[in-house]
C-alpha cells in the first residue's frame, strides 16, 4: 500500500481516467521506468569505475589548461 498526497493522487487518477487503465498500472509503469533508468546509471558507473586506474587522471592543472584551450577554441 502506498499514501501519496491528496493532489498526487488526484493527478495520478486523473491520468488513469484518460488513458483509460489504473492507477496501479501508471505506478507500477513509473516505477518500472525509474528502477530501469537508475540501474543503466548504476553499470555506467560500475564500468568507468572499473576502467579507473589510479595515477592514470588528469592532474586538475591540466584539466584547468585543457578547459581553457577548449573555450578559446
Amino acid at each position: 500500500m502506498v499514501y501519496l498526497p491528496d493532489e498526487l493522487h488526484k493527478d495520478i487518477k486523473r491520468l488513469a481516467v484518460e488513458r483509460e487503465t489504473t492507477m496501479a498500472a501508471l505506478l507500477r509503469e513509473a516505477l518500472e521506468a525509474l528502477r530501469d533508468e537508475d540501474m543503466d546509471d548504476l553499470a555506467h558507473a560500475r564500468e568507468f569505475l572499473s576502467a579507473y586506474r589510479p595515477g592514470s587522471g588528469k592532474s586538475l592543472e591540466q584539466y584547468h589548461k585543457e578547459r581553457a584551450a577548449r573555450e578559446k577554441a
